[in-house]
């Protein structure tokens, strides 16, 4: 998953749907500071980033893969937040699995070739997601402003 970052004027947005975990945003237009503009079709960010977004807000943006996680306005004080929805999610399907395949061990006397398939896939994709806010925690921390 892709971790980027680039200084730009926010010229458009639109909030698609509002929730106390997040809220879905589409067509985030930026004009960089090279002059192109940046559209970025659909994101998902915390209500703390959100609150924060606004027509004309100038400043460094940073993105990994759809999320905006953090906004660092020009002379104002830096707004971040890591979504970590994925990353939990993919924590309880694997206890989730580890308890069906060792219920069926001990109940039915056979492991489910599919259970453990299910616990690969999930642990593979919960480290995924670790590492990839891990690398954007860092670049956070790495940045100067």
């Amino acid at each position: 998953m892709a971790v980027s970052k680039f200084d730009a004027t926010l010229l458009d947005l639109a909030v698609k749907r509002r929730s106390a975990s997040n809220w879905r945003l589409a067509d985030l237009r930026f004009r960089r500071a090279d002059g192109k503009e940046t559209t970025i079709p659909a994101a998902v960010v915390t209500p703390e980033v959100g609150a924060a977004l606004a027509p004309g807000l100038t400043g460094r943006f940073f993105f990994y893969q759809a999320i905006d996680h953090a906004i660092r306005p020009a002379g104002g004080a830096l707004v971040a937040r890591f979504p970590s929805t994925n990353e939990t999610l993919m924590a309880v399907l694997v206890a989730i699995n580890v308890v069906w395949v060792g219920a069926m061990a001990m109940l039915d006397d056979r492991i489910p070739i599919f259970g453990l398939f299910l616990i690969a896939f999930t642990g593979a994709l919960f480290f995924l997601y670790r590492a990839t806010r891990k690398q954007a925690e860092a670049q956070l921390a790495a940045d100067d402003g």
